[in-house]
Order: structure tokens, then sequence, then C-alpha cells
């Protein structure tokens, strides 16, 4: 048991610093629909446990668009601008992302593993923005009554995504600060 611990903290660390190795490469420029920007390792934390507790059933395609969208918020001047401080933003008294302003388990097992590796892509710019600028998104079983000022950009999985009708999926601000 206790090697298995041992190993298993070494994996740990070695995945840390190739991440934060990929993360410190990245810089803030925009590739034909691709994301890269600079971010922090708790950047990379913030934006895996978000995917992870967001969209951790979900496809592949449908975690890293709830991804982008964060990405995605923390660039366009209309939210904070790191990606922490976007998950834990509160806007009219409500948390925008309701798991961060309540207690929750610890991510772990095979969704956290691939929820890291997807925010690792994003964060490289190893991923085109697959919500197509979206800056919001919601379970499709819920309704969205905003429609006159957004504009639908995807549905994947269970969610669909919007962006705001004048913002156009390249017409991002820039930087992650």
């Amino acid at each position: 048991m206790a090697t298995l611990v041992k190993t298993e903290s070494v994996l740990n660390i070695i995945t840390t610093m190739a991440v934060t190795a990929t993360i410190a490469l990245a810089s803030c420029a925009t590739a034909e629909g691709k994301i890269v920007v600079n971010a922090t390792t708790q950047d990379h934390k913030c934006l895996a446990e978000a995917i992870y507790y967001e969209s951790g059933s979900e496809p592949r395609a449908g975690k890293i668009a709830v991804g982008n969208v964060i990405v995605n918020r923390a660039r366009s001047g209309m939210y904070p601008s790191t990606i922490c401080k976007v998950i834990t933003h509160i806007d009219s008294k409500k948390c925008q992302f309701g798991w961060a302003c309540h207690a929750h388990k610890e991510p772990r097992g095979k969704r956290w593993n691939t929820s890291q590796e997807i925010a690792t892509l994003i964060l490289s710019g190893e991923t085109s923005d697959l919500s197509h600028g979206a800056l919001s998104f919601h379970n499709i079983k819920h309704k969205f009554h905003n429609k006159k000022t957004v504009e639908r950009t995807a549905i994947i999985g269970h969610h669909v995504f919007w962006r705001p009708k004048q913002l156009k999926a390249d017409n991002r601000q820039g930087e992650l600060k």
C-alpha cells in the first residue's frame, strides 16, 4: 500500500510538472479556431475541476466546449480575467457555477484524469473552440429565457451553448490576467 501511495504521488508530481511546462509554453494568441492562453497551474486546476463537475458525464466534445466557455469568459472583458475568478464569480447573488460555491468531494478517478487532460489541451491550444465563442451554456432540459440578446452556437451532449449576438467567435478580447 505504501509503495502504491508513493508511486501515485510521484505520478501526480510528474503530471503537474508536465502540465506546468505545457502551460508555460502557451502564449495568448489565437490560431484558426483554437484558444492558446497564458495560464497558471492554479488556472489549470480550476479549469479541470469545472470540466469535471459541469460536464463529467458528457461526451469528450461536451467537456471541451464547457472548458472553452470558461476560457472565453476570461478573455471576453465581460467577466473576471482569470479562469479561477470566472468559476467563482457571483452575479446577481448567484454563483455562475453552483458547485464552486458549495462543499463538494475532491475530484478523482478516470473522470478526473480526463478532465485534467482536456484542460491541458484547451490551455495549450491543441483543440478548437467547440463552443464557437460561447460565453454560457445550460442543460438542454432547462429553458433559456434570454434568446433576444444571445444566439445558440452549439448543442453538444446535454448542453446548449450561447454567445451574445454582437460577439462573434473570433472577436474575443485577448489575454487572461
